[in-house]
């Protein structure tokens, strides 16, 4: 009897219970469950699981819950096709061996076998009814494959098992309402018992259904919804500010909070102070020493100065006496870490920076490619000819200050608070300069020689002039020194960072408008290791310019949204010059939509398409005898004496604007003038004149490359071919 297919208001319940999974790891992992229980259900013809919206993930447990499954799929009719009906039968019409042993593999008797048409041709084939498995039996067989399918970035074996994970497992909770889901994962069966957090002791209890899985964890003390979790430390550290009093408050770190939600599974809210005297540390050291160490949250005062306070977010009771002593422990563990701040502050301040670029023999940047004093020889020496490029294209760097803070910018690596706090480096060398008495452009260089994707906890940082030039020279040393010795990023293995460094190569050019050649950059810095005997260990090194034309186009995608085919144009052009670059996609962007830009695109493809078969040679222009060739040459020519100054001055969107006037010139000579005229001397004068235009369009963007609206996105890069 065929099943009754309805869908239930039961909840679904996945819970993975293990020891505690890093912070970064757990959203990751809940998307990925997400998504592939959704496609399963679908897969199955389960229905459509509707997910709670929220991300129900702590430490300790990754969970997933969510109601509409079918109780049962639905019965389906199922075909299989066998030999094609000239093979079935012999020229008598008795079946053949072929048919008979397909019949005897399905199990139905020759006669009950079918026709039906298929690709291959009319086949004999049979149709039976498969009736549907339940909800409960689908669940059993594949969840266990996409739990032990979860892309966590590092995973572990424990015991004598081979089932690797985050971490090692503890119970699973599989529920479809009241009912246990069971399977059997790593020698852990599916069940109905989860634990509570370990401040409790870890209790164990039941969940008798999926739906009170959210309000029975919090009942033990588990805010298992993270953007609970996260709303909970927000208040509780507003409530803290508010009873230190005087106006305090906190900074905006939500890389810090979101880092706290997926630590803790019941958040408290703890203030804590330090000795007062220690406000005279540095502010970023005061920061590190609480953030990146401890994962306090500093506080300040009203007028933005650093207070003698930090909130701790805590995992455990509410309870006085224990918060308490919590406290008085955390405020001994940072008192002796202010102290060592304090004193490796007062001790590296008794050399100066230019003192200790000796000391930089012995830091080791890669044993091929040498030490960090050998890096910064090297970096002086190119940004000298970085800054001769910026000014001869157009924008004054004071070169002194960049070279001088080029020779001092890895001295801190050399100091006791660096090597305590490495998150320091280059902050602590601007912090030192300012303390050596060197120039102010100088100090916020060395501060910004790291600066690049992601830094600033989501705020945006601005680079100096000067800062932006030495981090330009940094990262292309870096680049031409791995690449010559091969070292490339291969699919999502990059263990030196270099498309990070690409990248903030890209943007620190963006932010101060500077532009400059990267082909001159490349050849400046392998030279200057070749001084230094290393020398290309392969040609990697010849890859490195569409490397970093890579990663402008992924900027340009990614970080600026514009479209792909816009920034196909302009990098077609070249990317030599990333700033350039990614104007000219921006202006091409810019100008999309015009009526006339888009009519000169299509005329731009079929000039391309013309010319491409033909030979063009140099051209009379006083023997264009119609009228149509010269309304278009003077056209030509007034766009070449508006336009032209626009290029050069790299204002691309008036450039562009100036250039599809030429449209109706365009239009006109294509209907009345035939380009491949009989007459060789005509032919030539003609074609010279297209490709006139064309090297003129080109400063801009290649044309081709746009996609037109309402056009195929396979017409761009060339497709879509007029001539």
């Amino acid at each position: 009897m065929p099943w009754k297919i309805e869908s239930t208001d039961r909840y679904f319940l996945l819970e993975i219970g293990c020891e505690e999974i890093p912070h970064g790891m757990i959203a990751p992992a809940l998307e990925y469950l997400q998504a592939e229980l959704t496609a399963l259900v679908q897969r199955e013809r389960l229905g459509a699981l509707a997910l709670d919206p929220e991300y129900l993930g702590t430490p300790r447990r990754l969970a997933v819950r969510g109601r509409g499954l079918l109780d049962h799929q639905e019965d389906r009719e199922v075909e299989v096709a066998g030999p094609r009906v000239e093979a079935a039968y012999d020229q008598a019409g008795r079946p053949t061996r072929a048919l008979e042993g397909f019949a005897r593999s399905q199990g139905v008797a020759v006669e009950s076998l079918v026709r039906l048409a298929t690709a291959k041709g009319e086949c004999m084939a049979t149709r039976r009814l498969e009736e549907g498995r339940s909800a409960s039996q689908v669940l059993t067989l594949n969840i266990p494959d996409i739990v032990s399918r979860i892309p966590f970035g590092k995973t572990m074996r424990w015991g004598a098992g081979t089932f690797r994970f985050a971490r090692p497992l503890h119970w699973i909770v599989c529920l479809l309402g009241s009912e246990v889901v069971s399977f059997d994962l790593a020698g852990i069966v599916s069940g109905r018992r989860t634990s509570g957090p370990r401040f409790a002791g870890s209790p164990v209890f039941e969940i008798p259904d999926a739906r009170d899985y959210v309000t029975l964890l919090e009942s033990q003390g588990v805010l298992v919804d993270l953007r609970q979790r996260r709303r909970r430390i927000q208040e509780g550290v507003a409530r803290e500010c508010s009873r230190l009093g005087a106006g305090c408050c906190t900074e905006d770190l939500p890389e810090l909070v979101d880092s706290l939600t997926g630590l803790v599974e019941h958040p408290v809210a703890v203030a804590g102070s330090f000795d007062a005297s220690f406000l005279k540390l540095p502010a970023p050291v005061l920061s590190t020493a609480m953030i990146h160490h401890q994962r306090f949250i500093p506080v300040r005062r009203a007028d933005g100065t650093s207070a003698p306070h930090y909130i701790a977010v805590l995992n455990c009771r509410e309870d006085p006496s224990t918060l308490a002593t919590i406290r008085r422990g955390n405020e001994w563990v940072l008192r002796a870490r202010l102290r060592d701040a304090d004193f490796f502050w007062k001790e590296d301040r008794k050399r100066t920076l230019q003192e200790r670029i000796p000391d930089l023999e012995r830091v080791l940047f890669e044993a091929t490619l040498g030490s960090y004093r050998l890096k910064v020889e090297r970096v002086a020496k190119l940004a000298e000819t970085l800054c001769g490029e910026i000014s001869r294209l157009g924008k004054r760097v004071e070169d002194s200050w960049v070279v001088r803070a080029a020779r001092i910018a890895k001295s801190d690596l050399t100091t006791l608070m660096v090597k305590e706090f490495p998150e320091l480096q280059g902050v602590m060398g601007g912090l030192y300069a300012k303390e050596d008495g060197e120039p102010d452009p100088v100090c916020q260089a060395l501060s910004q020689q790291y600066w690049g994707a992601g830094d600033g906890e989501g705020r945006k940082r601005f680079f100096t002039p000067e800062g932006a030039a030495l981090a330009i020279a940094d990262r292309m040393d870096t680049l031409a020194g791995f690449f010559l010795l091969d070292r490339i990023p291969t699919g999502s293995r990059d263990p030196y960072g270099l498309r990070r460094s690409a990248l903030a190569l890209i943007q620190a050019a963006l932010d101060q408008s500077l532009h400059f050649s990267l082909s001159t950059l490349k050849e400046r810095s392998v030279s200057l290791y070749a001084e230094q005997g290393v020398h290309p260990q392969g040609k990697g090194v010849d890859r490195l310019g569409s490397f970093i034309e890579e990663r402008i186009r992924h900027l340009c995608q990614d970080s600026l949204g514009l479209p792909y085919d816009a920034v196909n144009a302009a990098l077609a052009v070249g990317a030599d010059d990333p700033l350039d670059a990614v104007r000219r996609a921006e202006a091409l962007q810019g100008i999309r939509g015009y009526a006339d830009f888009e009519a000169l695109s299509l005329s731009y493809r079929r000039i391309r398409n013309i010319l491409a078969a033909q030979e063009v040679t140099p051209y009379a222009a006083g023997k264009l005898a119609l009228q149509e060739e010269r309304l278009l040459l003077e056209a030509l020519e007034r766009a070449e004496r508006e336009a032209g100054p626009l290029l050069e001055a790299r204002e691309y969107l008036k450039a562009l604007r100036v250039l599809a006037a030429l449209r109706p010139g365009l239009d006109r000579f294509f209907e009345q003038v035939l380009v491949m005229d009989p007459d060789p001397d005509t032919r030539r004068n003609r074609l010279g004149l297209l490709k006139r235009i064309s090297l003129l369009l080109l400063r801009a963007g290649d044309f081709a490359e746009m996609v037109l609206e309402g056009e195929p996105a396979s017409l761009g890069a060339g497709g879509g071919n007029r001539g």
